[in-house]
């Protein structure tokens, strides 16, 4: 035995070395990463490094995290799994329109989210519910948020005229702010703007709670499953219900997600987004005739106008002139839709829109994102090389260097806050998702969220006042509360 011992240890010694080895292969650099992501469920509190690379850095280990199964048990070998309906973290939080647009009634504790419901007599498991393509019908809330575009026009469709639908989301942080203190009601928002009350929406720490989270989401059509394509993307049951409660259900892909959260160290909140690969080429690559490498949901170098119907034009300056669709990117339907249980009816339906991304993903010494997203997709790989997220990339990442908490101040802040300090610059390089914010690419987000306000009482058509607007911490879902005692305005939506 004592002369097999060295040669034992040598054996050992030489499998720890290739085990080493083998581990430093699967290891992923990650140079611009002060603090490492890693494929778990983990969700960070906040982060103690103030720069664009930790927070882009950050934002994929939020997109990991909220795209980890809702049983957080789960192998990180099974992380986006192709044709894996099962819900994610993300979609177990709690749509705005279970607690917000009704009559202020009390909506309840938080509560886990229904697992499966029936339509048509068949059972759907894990349903997404979707009622808004950013554009109002006539059953449609005309106060509700709109996501691709600030016009009556705004819904958004891919090259075979499939829709894309939009999803706001909060975590429970957020809803048990709402819920504690009755803001689902926009009577206890004006009573507690009167008392001198701020908005002010909870806070992420480090080692301590998550802090408020919006998560905005964007879901394309699929009619048919089955096909390949859709292994590059994370699919979801799709339940689309009208105002007399006749619902259909269609599966949908994920092609887009905002992900917003306030910390302590950005009191002004962290603002992320994502989108699909294949959703949009660059508008530079457009105009210089770069040969596409992709096969883009929404955007097709064979493009044809097609021939509107007169009836869908009806009322407007041009109706008496023959109208076409447009091959134009980034521009806005010329007509809105009819849509009955998530199906277009009429005459009226959705034609594609040419998109392109207006301003490129930036990878700089100062804003590396393609490095990052790169780092990101490698990490995925390693643990599943078939993982839908690896076609998924951060845009980038809105973030202050100033850290100004306005809700510090004595008085109540108004109508709009700071922009002071926002990085990257938004009137130097806007922050765009391109089937988020289509027709909007110019503007970031914060630059309207700095207008977010409480919900507004009517007020006596004798008064000739108006009412202060009161600053909701740049969240917009205050606005979409009302009370069963004073209708609130019907007001236009500038998200």
């Amino acid at each position: 035995m004592k002369r097999l011992f060295p040669v034992v240890m040598l054996i050992m010694c030489g499998l720890i070395s290739a085990c080493d080895e083998n581990k430093q292969e699967k290891s992923v650099n990650q140079p611009h990463c002060l603090i490492n992501v890693a494929v778990s469920s983990t969700i960070p509190q906040d982060t103690k490094l103030s720069d664009q690379a930790s927070f882009n850095c950050m934002a994929w280990q939020q997109f990991i995290a909220l795209n980890w199964s809702a049983d957080l048990n789960a192998d990180a070998k099974t992380f986006g799994t192709p044709g894996d309906y099962t819900p994610k973290v993300f979609e177990s939080y709690k749509n705005i329109h279970s607690f917000l647009g009704g009559d202020g009634s009390d909506p309840g504790p938080w509560r886990n989210q229904t697992t499966s419901t029936v339509v048509n007599g068949q059972k759907v498991a894990h349903p997404r519910y979707l009622s808004r393509t950013s554009k109002f019908s006539d059953g449609f809330d005309s106060g509700d948020i709109e996501e691709a575009a600030p016009s009556p026009n705004a819904w958004l469709a891919d090259k075979q005229g499939n829709l894309v639908w939009y999803e706001v989301l909060v975590n429970q942080d957020e809803y048990d702010y709402f819920y504690r203190n009755g803001f689902y009601n926009a009577k206890k928002q004006n009573e507690a703007a009167s008392q001198g009350i701020h908005i002010n929406l909870p806070k992420g720490e480090l080692g301590g709670r998550v802090g408020a989270m919006e998560i905005k989401t964007a879901w394309l059509t699929v009619e048919e499953p089955d096909d390949p394509k859709w292994q590059r993307y994370k699919l979801a049951n799709g339940v689309f219900c009208d105002d007399t409660e006749h619902c259909s259900s269609n599966t949908v892909a994920l092609i887009g997600m905002h992900i917003i959260h306030k910390t302590v160290s950005q009191p002004s909140w962290i603002w992320s987004t994502f989108e699909h690969v294949d959703n949009a080429p660059d508008k530079a690559d457009i105009n210089s005739g770069k040969v596409l490498k992709r096969d883009y949901n929404f955007y097709s170098e064979s493009c044809t106008e097609q021939a509107i119907p007169s009836a869908c034009i009806k009322g407007t300056a041009s109706q008496d002139k023959a109208v076409t669709t447009t091959c134009e990117p980034n521009t806005a339907p010329k007509f809105g839709l009819n849509i009955e249980a998530g199906k277009p009816v009429g005459q009226c339906l959705p034609y594609p829109i040419q998109v392109v991304r207006e301003y490129p993903i930036p990878n700089t010494n100062e804003n590396p994102v393609k490095d990052i997203n790169d780092m990101a997709h490698a990490l995925i790989r390693q643990e599943n090389p078939d993982s839908v997220y690896q076609n998924y990339q951060l845009v980038n990442v809105i973030w202050n260097d100033s850290t100004v908490d306005e809700n510090k101040a004595k008085a109540l802040p108004v109508d709009s806050l700071s922009l002071t300090g926002f990085r990257p610059n938004p009137a130097t390089f806007p922050v765009a998702n391109t089937v988020l914010e289509t027709y909007v690419q110019q503007t970031s987000c914060v630059e309207c969220h700095a207008h977010a306000h409480i919900a507004t009482l009517s007020t006596s058509k004798t008064s000739n006042t108006t009412p202060p607007e009161f600053a909701s911490d740049y969240s917009f879902l205050f606005k979409l509360a009302k009370s069963k005692e004073s209708q609130t305005q019907q007001v236009s939506p500038d998200e």
